[in-house]
């Protein structure tokens, strides 16, 4: 997998985002991304089955920016390590719900010094 992964840094390099599913794939991609100094930016989450929905699951996005009304938000995000925590977090809270979902997932370096 780490093949896989290394392409999908290089992705998440352009600014693009990455899809990935399922859950388990997340974690361990959540994992990797951290060891190598990324954080996530932002994520989308969208049940694609199971559950009692299917579809955009807004409950647990996250979006980190430097603007007012995120300050928490952007603490997590300059913490690789806190940032794989809060991601780790979210999709087991998914998971509790039941369903699978698909992650979009924004990650970059953090910015060092702030």
């Amino acid at each position: 997998m780490p093949a896989k992964f290394e392409e999908m840094l290089k992705q998440l390099e352009t600014g693009a985002f990455v899809r990935v599913e399922p859950s388990k794939e997340m974690l361990e991609f959540n994992e990797y991304m951290a060891s190598r100094g990324y954080s996530v930016a932002r994520l989308e989450v969208v049940r694609v089955q199971g559950g009692s929905r299917t579809g955009r699951t807004f409950e647990y996005d996250f979006l980190a920016n430097a603007g007012p009304g995120y300050e928490e938000e952007w603490q997590i995000f300059l913490d690789p390590q806190r940032s794989a925590a809060n991601i780790r977090d979210i999709v087991q809270r998914a998971l509790s719900e039941g369903g699978e979902y698909r992650y979009l997932v924004w990650a970059e370096v953090p910015p060092s010094g702030e």
